[in-house]
C-alpha cells in the first residue's frame, strides 16, 4: 500500500512539472527563416549575403536568444561571428534581421552546399534549441578548350627528319581548365601524348609531340584534348593534317662531286698531255743527237 501511495506522488508530480513546462513552452516560442540569398547565382571565388530573420512568435519575452552557424564548409568564408547573440524581443511577432556577408574560395567546388544552424531561446530554467539548414547552390564556370595554332619544326619536314609538332591549345571559355592532357595518334615512332597542366580563361600553352618520320605522304589524324573544369571531365576531339615530303636530294652534294671529279679528270688529262709533250721533245731530242753523230762519221 505505502508504495502505491509512493507511486502515485511521484506520477502526480511528473504531470504537474511536464504541464508547467509545456506551459512555459508554449508561451515561449522563437523562430528563425532564410529571407534572402543574394546573388541568386552564386559562382566560385564570389561573395554573396544571406539573411536571417528572427522572430518571436510566442507570448513571453525569452531571457536570451542566440543563432549559430554549425561546421560551415571548408570552401566558405564567412566574416560574421558564428555565433550571433539577439537582442530582446520585447513584445510577440517583433522581429530582430542578421545578415551573413559570405565568400566562396577560389578552388571551390561547384554543388549544393548546405549549413547547419542551431536557434537556442529561454531562461534561466530551461532552454529551448531548434536545430535547421540553410542550403545554397554554387554554380561553376565552364572551361572551353580548343587548338589555336598548329607548327612544325623543321617547316618542310622530310622523310627520316625528327620532327617537333606544337600544338598550341587555348581556354576560350570563362572558367578555368586543369590536368589538361593532349593525345595525338600520329602513324609515327615517337612521343604521342603530353601534358599541359591548367589554363586559365583566355590562356594558351603548348603540347609539343617528337617523332621521326619514317615514311612520307599526306597523314590525316585524330588528337583528343582531355581535360577538369567545374562541371569534371571533359574530351574535345579533332583531327590535323601533316604532309611529309618525300627524302630529299643533296643537290649541293651532287653539285660537289661532279665538280671535283671534273677537276679530277681534267689534272688526269693535263698530266697525261704533259706527259706525252715531255715525251715528244725527249724523243726528238734523242733523234737530233743520233742525226749529228751520222754526219760527223
Amino acid at each position: 500500500m505505502g508504495l502505491k501511495i509512493i507511486f502515485l506522488l511521484l506520477l502526480v508530480i511528473f504531470v504537474v512539472s511536464y504541464s508547467g513546462v509545456s506551459a512555459l513552452q508554449e508561451n515561449y516560442c522563437v523562430e528563425s527563416s532564410i529571407t534572402d540569398i543574394r546573388p541568386s547565382s552564386i559562382g566560385v571565388g564570389k561573395e554573396f549575403t544571406i539573411g536571417v530573420q528572427i522572430e518571436n512568435c510566442g507570448s513571453k519575452i525569452p531571457e536570451f536568444v542566440s543563432f549559430e552557424l554549425l561546421n560551415p564548409p571548408k570552401d566558405i568564408i564567412i566574416k560574421e561571428p558564428l555565433v550571433i547573440n539577439i537582442s530582446n524581443l520585447y513584445y510577440g511577432n517583433s522581429e530582430r534581421f542578421i545578415t551573413y556577408h559570405m565568400r566562396t574560395n577560389d578552388d571551390a567546388s561547384p554543388g549544393t552546399y548546405v549549413i547547419k544552424t542551431r536557434l537556442s531561446y529561454g531562461d534561466s530554467q530551461f532552454s529551448i534549441i531548434k536545430n535547421n539548414n540553410i542550403t545554397f547552390e554554387v554554380i561553376g564556370e565552364k572551361a572551353e578548350i580548343s587548338i589555336a595554332s598548329i607548327k612544325t619544326s623543321p617547316i618542310l619536314p622530310y622523310e627520316k627528319d625528327t620532327v617537333e609538332l606544337t600544338l598550341r591549345v587555348e581556354n576560350v571559355g570563362k572558367g578555368a581548365a586543369k590536368s589538361i592532357r593532349v593525345d595525338a595518334e600520329h602513324p609515327f615512332q615517337g612521343i604521342k601524348q603530353t601534358f599541359v597542366g591548367k589554363l586559365a580563361p583566355e590562356e594558351d600553352g603548348p603540347a609539343i609531340f617528337t617523332f621521326i618520320a619514317d615514311k612520307y605522304g599526306e597523314f590525316e589524324f585524330p588528337v583528343t584534348i582531355s581535360y577538369y573544369d567545374d562541371f569534371g571531365e571533359n574530351k574535345v576531339s579533332s583531327n590535323i593534317n601533316l604532309t611529309i615530303l618525300k627524302k630529299k636530294t643533296n643537290v649541293r652534294r651532287i653539285i660537289l662531286t661532279i665538280l671535283i671529279l671534273g677537276v679530277i679528270g681534267w689534272m688526269i688529262f693535263y698530266f697525261f698531255k704533259i706527259k706525252k709533250s715531255k715525251d715528244k721533245i725527249i724523243h726528238q731530242l734523242l733523234k737530233g743527237n743520233n742525226q749529228n753523230e751520222k754526219e760527223k762519221k
